[in-house]
């Protein structure tokens, strides 16, 4: 009962797609790349576009599908990701010593400070791992394969041809066989062993193989896990770098439970809302921040 009457049977939806397809075909009418300083993403995919003669429409229904591949998830990760590091004071103050450390460059005069994106992937391990550690926790989609000849797993699970089979990533990241008897425990240290000099992945990591698939796996693998690990933990990084934050109320962290209501998406979204005082770090005030990809 896919796309049937979506008007009708997902009105909200359909009229959120449609308003969002209509200011993307607005924004590619009056197009200039030069002019609008569009990200390099947004330019080349508009000129590809353009190479095989889509049209405006088209073009907007595709990029609001990237929209929401890019976004979906990130925003999600990015904010359990600072969740979990600002309610834990050691592992805080251990990934801000390890950012100043490994990943941040300064000016003669302290007066500019520059994220090195590249050096922050490869060697900030400890921020490598509590993101891959907030990814166990809070990825929560399922992976679905088609079974294309019978068989029987286990010695006692017979699985036909024909028959699809789900597999829930939160059955497989909080299984006791595959990550200890601590699997319940927030513990990034967990994923430390699995990341080489290089900031990759060792081939002798601790767990399983299949016992780690946010992005997926197989031929469905999402190619652009790396992307979305590097996209957190920028974003982590210069949040915990350039301010002090807190619980509005001035008590305890709690981290919200998730609000479970889509199927398109992995890490689902907090039930509620954060609030918090945000100030700026004693060290970085006045500082002037940037980026570069060494």
């Amino acid at each position: 009962m896919l796309d049937v009457w979506p008007s009708v049977t997902a009105a909200k939806g359909h009229e959120a797609r449609e308003k969002l397809v209509a200011a993307f075909q607005e924004y590619y009418r009056n197009y200039v790349p030069d002019r609008d300083r569009s990200s390099a993403l947004t330019t080349h995919r508009h000129l590809v576009s353009k190479r095989y003669f889509l049209t405006i429409r088209n073009e907007a229904r595709m990029e609001l599908g990237a929209l929401f591949g890019i976004l979906a998830n990130i925003m999600s990760t990015v904010f359990y990701t600072l969740m979990h590091i600002l309610a834990d004071k050691e592992l805080l103050q251990r990934i801000r010593i390890e950012l100043e450390e490994r990943a941040v460059a300064r000016s003669s005069d302290g007066s500019t400070k520059t994220l090195k994106i590249m050096s922050m992937m490869n060697d900030c391990h400890l921020l490598h791992a509590t993101v891959k550690e907030v990814l166990r926790h809070h990825a929560r989609g399922s992976s679905v394969r088609l079974v294309r000849e019978d068989m029987l797993l286990d010695g006692k699970y017979l699985l036909r041809k024909g028959m699809v089979v789900q597999m829930p990533m939160s059955v497989i990241h909080g299984s006791r066989q595959a990550w200890g008897e601590d699997a319940s425990s927030f513990r990034p240290e967990r994923f430390m062993a699995d990341i080489s000099k290089e900031g990759f992945l060792n081939t002798k990591q601790t767990h399983p193989g299949y016992a780690f698939r946010p992005f997926g796996g197989g031929a469905s693998l999402c190619p652009g896990r790396h992307v979305a690990i590097l996209e957190t933990m920028a974003v982590a990084a210069l949040m915990v770098l350039r301010f002090d934050i807190r619980p509005a109320d001035e008590g305890l962290w709690r981290i919200p439970e998730p609000k479970q209501d889509s199927l398109a998406t992995n890490v689902f979204p907090p039930k509620k809302d954060v609030r918090v005082k945000v100030e700026t770090r004693a060290g970085a005030i006045g500082v002037k921040w940037g980026f570069v990809m060494d």
